[in-house]
């Protein structure tokens, strides 16, 4: 693998962006996640741990203990990467022994948490994963990975394009907020030109490929109701004919190249039945300085977050289990 380059992060430093090119070869970044998954895949063709490398060294860096979140009933007894297997790549690389606490007993403000042993710690470092935590900790100087402002920054896929559109070596596709059915029809109908090759719809807060609608010019919207986004569609180059895109890692602000997912349909998620696949060098180089700026432009947006007075009321740090 290349040696890739890094940019200084405060936020939001376990980054998973997938991305694609459109016609015209410009990179277009699809969604940022808040707490990427796909590293199983990562260390299974890479035979690298650079993830948990350099994720274990920004906690060491705390002042403190580190804890790691998990759920009463983890591991459970199908899970492959869940928070048990990533605390246990994390933990090759610490330097000190870490603090496991359950999520569901650490859901009020607070600066210590309740171990799964009874204690109580202040901690100095957290590994949260994807579950929810208290803005409390962020707030009291804890280093949490991801932190809640990182979450609100990247989550809701319109607010993330809105934080994305000043990006120089890449954009975003165009894109409208829509509630229903026939509001998606009206504006297909009055933008034929933008949407010639097609239009997306997806939920704004969403994971895993779920709830998408991938349609050509003239197929009318599916049922949905609710907070959606209505997008131009992209259609890369077909690669030995299948449709592609890439989820690329931006760790602690290291560039580590990512995971090419292929598909003979339109959806390329791996939870939607995509292939992953090491990705070509010329790709990931290609893909880095746009990566690079994503990241530094989402964790600004976390940080104008982090610097607000009270932590924002949103549902964006909300999970359901």
């Amino acid at each position: 693998m290349p040696n890739f380059a890094s940019v200084p992060v405060q936020h939001y430093q376990w980054a998973g962006l997938d991305f694609m090119f459109d016609a015209d070869g410009t990179p277009v970044l699809l969604e940022a996640n808040r707490c990427s998954h796909m590293l199983w895949e990562y260390l299974l063709l890479y035979k690298n741990d650079m993830p948990f490398r350099h994720t274990a060294e920004v906690l060491n860096a705390a002042d403190g203990p580190t804890c790691l979140m998990w759920r009463r009933n983890d591991p459970l007894p199908d899970a492959d990467e869940d928070a048990c297997w990533i605390s246990g790549h994390l933990r090759l690389h610490l330097d000190r022994e870490v603090i496991i606490c359950h999520v569901e007993d650490n859901q009020q403000d607070s600066d210590e948490l309740l171990t799964r042993h009874g204690d109580r710690v202040r901690p100095g470092s957290i590994f949260r994963w994807w579950y929810d935590l208290p803005w409390s900790y962020e707030r009291s100087g804890v280093r949490v990975i991801n932190p809640n402002a990182a979450w609100v920054a990247v989550r809701d896929k319109l607010d993330c394009y809105t934080a994305l559109k000043s990006a120089t070596s890449f954009r975003v596709p165009r894109s409208f907020a829509v509630e229903t059915p026939s509001e998606a029809a009206a504006i297909l109908s009055a933008h034929p030109n933008l949407f010639e090759r097609g239009y997306v719809i997806k939920p704004r807060v969403g994971f895993g490929g779920h709830g998408v609608q991938v349609a050509d010019p003239h197929d009318p919207p599916q049922s949905f109701f609710g907070n959606h986004l209505l997008s131009e569609r992209i259609i890369p180059q077909l690669r030995d004919g299948n449709f592609w895109d890439v989820r690329l890692f931006v760790m602690a602000g290291r560039y580590l190249g990512g995971v090419l997912r292929t598909s003979p349909g339109a959806v390329t998620n791996v939870f939607q039945g995509g292939t992953p696949q090491r990705l070509d060098d010329e790709t990931a180089a290609a893909l880095q300085a746009p990566a690079l700026e994503a990241v530094q432009l989402l964790d600004a947006a976390a940080e104008a977050v982090h610097c607000l007075p009270h932590p924002p009321a949103t549902d964006l740090t909300n999970v359901e289990y």
